[in-house]
């Protein structure tokens, strides 16, 4: 499952997966069927309109993409029913040149497939063999689809949430980094989750000889605190 990173404030990195093909195709029929429910209400209007009354009538539906995911945050009706939502790869909102690169490539990643019998088949092509799984105009764009389903959550990154009035234990922590602090949660989401007492002793001991400070007897508490303690110092400047 390929997924992209977007970076956020409090020092978190929030992992997202890309929206598959399958589910791409799924958002691209719901906004379909609004395409035909639209064209169906003003047909049984019965207005007599012309050629020029139903481009008129059409103008919607040809900006319906960009239009829709310019004022809904990257997101058409059927995107927003599947939790789908165009971001860039930087993990920024979309600039409105931006959306109007996508919409514009849409003639050819949608439509141009469309001369062989074979609509969005360009798209299709580019989205499968990519593994960011961006279509030609999200190339253009520097954006892609993604799940708004998180990969990693607040609990698997170092963040913790701190009062005001929290205390900080251990202010030589200025000695550690943001990979130190990284390294230590992985290592001790490790050792809680394979119940090695061991493996906390000896973080512990490592982290306690880092700082200068007496290794408490409680492992799982100290580590805990230095990630709360950091968080606290760094994660709210």
């Amino acid at each position: 499952m390929a997924t992209i990173i977007i970076p956020t404030t409090q020092q978190i990195e929030l992992e997202y997966p890309v929206a598959n093909l399958g589910e791409r195709v799924a958002a691209g029929f719901i906004d379909l069927l609004i395409f035909i429910g639209y064209a169906l209400f003003w047909a049984l209007l019965d207005l007599g309109l012309d050629e020029t009354g139903w481009a008129l009538v059409g103008i919607p539906l040809y900006f319906y993409s960009f239009i829709c995911e310019m004022l809904f945050n990257g997101r058409t009706v059927g995107k927003f029913i599947l939790g789908l939502q165009v971001i860039r790869l930087d993990g920024a909102p979309p600039t409105i040149s931006g959306y109007l690169l996508r919409w514009i490539m849409r003639i050819v990643d949608v439509w141009f497939g469309s001369i062989v019998g074979l609509p969005g088949l360009p798209a299709i092509i580019t989205i499968a063999v990519n593994k960011k799984g961006q279509r030609l105009g999200d190339l253009m764009a520097g954006t892609t689809v993604i799940k708004l389903k998180l990969v990693v959550t607040f609990g698997d990154t170092i963040f913790r949430d701190t009062e005001d009035t929290y205390e900080v234990k251990y202010p030589s922590i200025a000695t550690l980094t943001d990979r130190d602090m990284r390294i230590l949660k992985e290592v001790l989401d490790a050792g809680i989750k394979s119940k090695n007492p061991e493996l906390l002793s000896k973080l512990s001991k490592r982290v306690a000889q880092v700082l200068e400070v007496d290794q408490p007897s409680d492992s799982l508490h100290f580590l805990e605190t230095v990630l709360t303690d950091y968080n606290h110092v760094y994660g709210r400047s």
